[in-house]
């Protein structure tokens, strides 16, 4: 199976990237993260030499990228999000721009 998954660089999403990418599995991953706050590369440490696993970083915001990266894939799982309590509060904007328009 080929998936996107998005935000793949967090914490939840990483381990989810690396359970796909199990010996023996068969899947393919595209792994799309903008790296902000929550997005850290080394979650994913020893992966980029993995067949079947490819990184993108951008945003998914991005329709035109977005739409790109899904014209082949089976599945999408989306992790991508503003995550924090108190950064909703002080820009609420980027929050319900990721969190809603994003998704």
């Amino acid at each position: 199976m080929r998936v996107l998954v998005t935000g793949g660089c967090g914490f939840i999403g990483a381990n989810f990237v690396r359970r796909l990418l199990r010996p023996g599995e068969g899947n393919e991953v595209i792994n799309v993260d903008a790296l902000t706050y929550a997005g850290n590369p080394a979650n994913l440490s020893g992966l980029t030499e993995v067949d079947g696993y490819r990184f993108v970083l951008g945003d998914i915001r991005d329709d035109e990228l977005v739409s790109e990266l899904m014209r082949d894939v089976d599945a999408v799982v989306h992790f991508a999000a503003e995550t924090h309590v108190d950064r909703s509060i002080m820009s609420s904007d980027r929050f319900v721009d990721t969190n809603v328009r994003g998704t």
